[in-house]
């Protein structure tokens, strides 16, 4: 069966969902959109039925469950299980990840609900890795500043920028103030063959299991503001999964954006931006006399 036959009313011929994940990735494979220009998740949604936003989480929820399972050898079973079910899986994954072991592997499937009330206490225990990486990024300076610190080694800056130690490269700094269309935490400049380069660093600080809800804010804010700059990197704590930032990435065709892990001790750039912005505005930046001076560049 092609995918197209898979993914045609399969909501209510209740298809599996790996089956329509499968297909939808199959489609997605040669590109996002179909010859006509629609995006392959918005065709998929007219046919099975589904919203573009529950084929978006089945996505990634199907992809995180499954390596959740190859990496543990767990029994691929679960597989199966309702979508919605899995979602909440991958929530108490990320809490801990041996009580979900333990529900993978065992015969009965528990409800949405029983699932619900258990990823509530597991996220509260003294043990959670979200309770206790919570608690320790309460501080937004904290984490900025603490961002700041690890960003600003020399090594580290060339690696995520991928440049030669030849090249001149100035010093992280702070973004100066509010510009009326982007205001970054930090940024860098640079000339690549006698043009100037501006990246800038956006910090997202994440409280709990609210992956979502950041990650749509913080794309939506990139969406405008990475086209002022060459590149434009989200940097998200180290426990955070990235799948709902590159799946909005990818989404809204921001090109230019990279997604940074920021740990305790280093970052690492764990997604490079894929290439220019559609819509270059660095020059409108550049070209106000004002931010250009607060910037420390040269006329």
């Amino acid at each position: 069966m092609n995918p197209i036959e898979v993914l045609t009313d399969a909501r209510s011929r209740e298809v599996p969902w790996p089956l329509i994940v499968e297909a939808l990735r199959d489609l997605m494979s040669a590109g996002s959109v179909d010859d006509q220009g629609r995006p392959w998740v918005e065709v998929a949604a007219h046919l099975t039925g589904y919203t573009t936003s529950q084929l978006w989480i089945g996505i990634r929820t199907y992809a995180s469950i499954k390596k959740f399972i190859s990496l543990h050898e767990l029994p691929s079973h679960a597989l199966e299980w309702p979508m919605s079910n899995l979602e909440v899986i991958t929530r108490i994954a990320k809490a801990n990840a041996e009580e979900a072991k333990r529900i993978v592997r065992g015969t009965d499937q528990l409800t949405l609900r029983q699932l619900r009330n258990h990823y509530d206490r597991v996220r509260n225990y003294p043990g959670s890795n979200i309770s206790a990486m919570s608690a320790g990024l309460q501080s937004s300076k904290a984490f900025t500043d603490k961002l700041f610190q690890n960003l600003s080694s020399e090594n580290t800056l060339r690696q995520i920028l991928n440049l030669e130690m030849n090249s001149p490269l100035g010093a992280l700094k702070l973004w100066p103030g509010r510009y009326p269309y982007c205001h970054p935490n930090f940024y860098i400049d640079f000339v690549i063959d006698d043009k100037i380069q501006i990246v800038a660093f956006e910090g997202l600080r994440f409280y709990g299991d609210v992956n979502s809800q950041v990650a749509t804010k913080a794309a939506l804010k990139a969406a405008v503001e990475a086209t002022f700059f060459a590149q434009y990197y989200l940097c998200a704590p180290s426990w955070v999964s990235i799948d709902d930032l590159l799946s909005l990435r990818d989404k809204l065709g921001l090109f230019n954006v990279g997604v940074i892990s920021v740990g305790e001790e280093k970052v690492v750039a764990i997604a490079h931006p894929l290439g220019p912005s559609v819509h270059d505005r660095q020059s409108v930046l550049l070209g106000d006399r004002a931010i250009r001076a607060r910037l420390g560049i040269a006329p």
